[in-house]
């Protein structure tokens, strides 16, 4: 699912339909003051140090992408972990429409991925409405993009409050209500390029991806409530980028307990490894 930073869903629909695709965006029901004024680096460390206590939230996700002429809208709703890596999410988009549905019930848990391909998918496979994907059995390139995804770079919302510590023009542009919440929104620039010197390791995966879309700058909006936990985060690449990205990521219901899910049953599901053999065969 890009980039917020759920390549996770995106990288599942590239594959699983032979479309572009990205993941990413918002739906947030905390509740909190806006967090005291101290300074922008002060309130950085603080949502930084917050974040890093919970594993899971619920997200609420949007993202635009465009490249080469064609264009991807995809949004999304449901439970994320990071801690470890795994998802129970609802992602819906016009790309699905191969499925013959614009609404996709998709599930993760380590390297592996589930996906509803609803009744006019089912009936392109023999009646299976699940479609199964193990990564680590997609071959090399498979294997590398399962170690990827579970670094966990791009899910953690951490990592992503680490953007804006390297941003040299972060600034408070004020007191703001994000869906209900009173949160304070802090709005800045980074450039890419000069990230990749940093020795986060996280980070660097971060940088990785961006740069694997030619992406070298991105603006950043962060809104945080008063428990100094980030509430939605913006990215938009700039308007002459080859990559345009727009991702907002809606964060609710921080949780210190990981999402589990309950695979389907093997007899309503079809592994996706075993229908490209089908299919070279």
């Amino acid at each position: 699912m890009r980039h917020t930073r759920t390549l996770v869903a995106a990288t599942t629909v590239a594959l699983a339909l032979g479309a572009v695709s990205a993941c990413s965006a918002a739906k947030q029901a905390a509740e909190g003051a806006a967090v005291p004024l101290v300074s922008v680096a002060d309130a950085m460390s603080l949502t930084t140090k917050a974040t890093q206590n919970y594993t899971s939230a619920h997200v609420a996700l949007t993202e635009k992408i465009s490249a080469k002429g064609k264009a991807m809208d995809i949004t999304g709703d449901g439970a994320l972990s990071w801690k470890p890596l795994a998802m129970d999410m609802t992602m819906k988009s016009t790309q699905f429409s191969q499925l013959g549905t614009d609404s996709v019930h998709m599930m993760m848990s380590g390297t592996t991925m589930y996906m509803n391909v609803g009744a006019s998918g089912a009936a392109q496979m023999g009646g299976k409405h699940w479609m199964k994907m193990d990564f680590t059995a997609l071959g090399a390139a498979g294997k590398a993009m399962a170690t990827q995804m579970n670094k966990s770079s791009g899910n953690d919302p951490a990592t992503q409050i680490k953007l804006f510590t390297q941003s040299p023009d972060i600034h408070r542009v004020g007191q703001e209500t994000v869906d209900g919440v009173q949160a304070t929104h802090y709005s800045g620039t980074v450039d890419i390029s000069k990230l990749a010197a940093n020795g986060d390791e996280n980070l660097k995966s971060v940088v990785q991806q961006d740069t694997q879309l030619g992406v070298t700058s991105m603006s950043l909006d962060l809104w945080v409530d008063g428990q100094n936990r980030p509430v939605r985060i913006h990215q938009s690449t700039p308007s002459t980028a080859s990559v345009s990205i727009d991702a907002t990521v809606d964060y609710s219901n921080y949780s210190a307990t990981p999402v589990t899910i309950t695979p389907p049953p093997a007899s309503d599901t079809v592994d996706f490894a075993t229908l490209m053999k089908g299919a070279k065969a």
